[in-house]
Formats: C-alpha cells, sequence, structure tokens
C-alpha cells in the first residue's frame, strides 16, 4: 500500500494569501464531515462565495483577480489529501516543455493530467492545448478539464468528440465523484 504524502503541496497552498485572507484553515478541511466528495467542494465554495461578498462590501471593491483559481486549487488538494490521493505534480513544470499541469497523479503508466478552472471563458483552449502537448508524449494519458461552473461545462461538453481533453467535468456532479473514485483506483 502506497502511503499518502501530499504535505509539500498543502503547505504550497497554506502559504497563498488567498488562504489567509478568505480564513481557510487546516481544522477546518481535515474535520469537516462530507459523504461524497461534491459535498466538501460545494461547502468550501460557498464560504469562499461568502467571503467574496464580504470583501466587496468591506472594501467596495472586487477580491483579487487570482483569489478565485488560488481558492479553487486549494479545496482540490484539500479534498485529494482527505481522499488519500497521492497528488505527484501542483502547478510544477513537468518533463514536457511549457506545460504545468494543475494535478497531474500518475501510478505506472497510468497518469491523469487535471486542468482546473473556476469558469472556462477562453481558458478551456489552454487546457486543450496541454492535453494535446501532453498526449504527445504520453498518448495514453487521461486528461480532464474540471470546472466549477456548470453552464460552461455543459456548453464544452458537445465538443469532445474534437478535442485531445478526455473529458470536461463540473465539480459540484455525480461525475465529480466518479472522476474521484477513478483517481484512487489509478
Amino acid at each position: 500500500m502506497m502511503i499518502i504524502n501530499n504535505k509539500k503541496f498543502l503547505e504550497r497552498c497554506k502559504n497563498k494569501k488567498c488562504f489567509k485572507e478568505a480564513s481557510f484553515s487546516d481544522e477546518d478541511f481535515n474535520n469537516f464531515k462530507y459523504n461524497k466528495p461534491t459535498e466538501f467542494i460545494n461547502h468550501f465554495w460557498d464560504l469562499f462565495e461568502n467571503f467574496k461578498k464580504s470583501y466587496l462590501i468591506k472594501y467596495n471593491k472586487p477580491i483579487n483577480n487570482s483569489f478565485p483559481g488560488q481558492a479553487y486549487g486549494i479545496i482540490l488538494t484539500y479534498l485529494f489529501d482527505r481522499e488519500e490521493i497521492q497528488i505527484k505534480f501542483m502547478d510544477e513544470n513537468i518533463d514536457i516543455k511549457f506545460i504545468k499541469p494543475d494535478f497531474l497523479f500518475i501510478n505506472g503508466d497510468n497518469h491523469l493530467f487535471l486542468s482546473v478552472k473556476t469558469s472556462g471563458r477562453e481558458r478551456w483552449k489552454q487546457a486543450e492545448q496541454e492535453a494535446s502537448n501532453y498526449k504527445e508524449k504520453y498518448p495514453n494519458a487521461r486528461c480532464v478539464l474540471l470546472m466549477h461552473h456548470k453552464q460552461e461545462v455543459e456548453v464544452r461538453q458537445k465538443d469532445i468528440p474534437d478535442l485531445k481533453l478526455d473529458d470536461i467535468i463540473y465539480s459540484g456532479s455525480e461525475k465529480f465523484n466518479e472522476l474521484i473514485t477513478s483517481i484512487k483506483n489509478l
């Protein structure tokens, strides 16, 4: 049995300005009781959304543009740790030039490349390009775009047959719970 150690990724999360500003805490992430991964995501995303609203009221300006993506990554990192999923790489350079996966999970020859976006807009194209480049070196890898915007996922789903991305998943869906199970069984 593999020992799961995501400590360096959790420490990286705790050092992000968003972690402190949004009042995230190790204790909250580690003690929150949930039955499905979607419950974990939705709970902490709702807390972040409340932080955004209170920040706007308090400072009369929106939060830093990078905070939603940071918050999403932080929440996912803690979820992966809680689910005992070993992260191989997180937002760092790998052996393919210009590719920096949000999350990469590897077990032997099985690779899951996870691009994470709070919304798609034009950024889904970045995920597609990275999937294409990654599959040049690892043709059997599974490349997934994970978004926390239901309508944008539904719009992009129709493009899957024409993309290198294997799937686009909304993190508030049952399909997300299935993704977590598939990563655990990688």
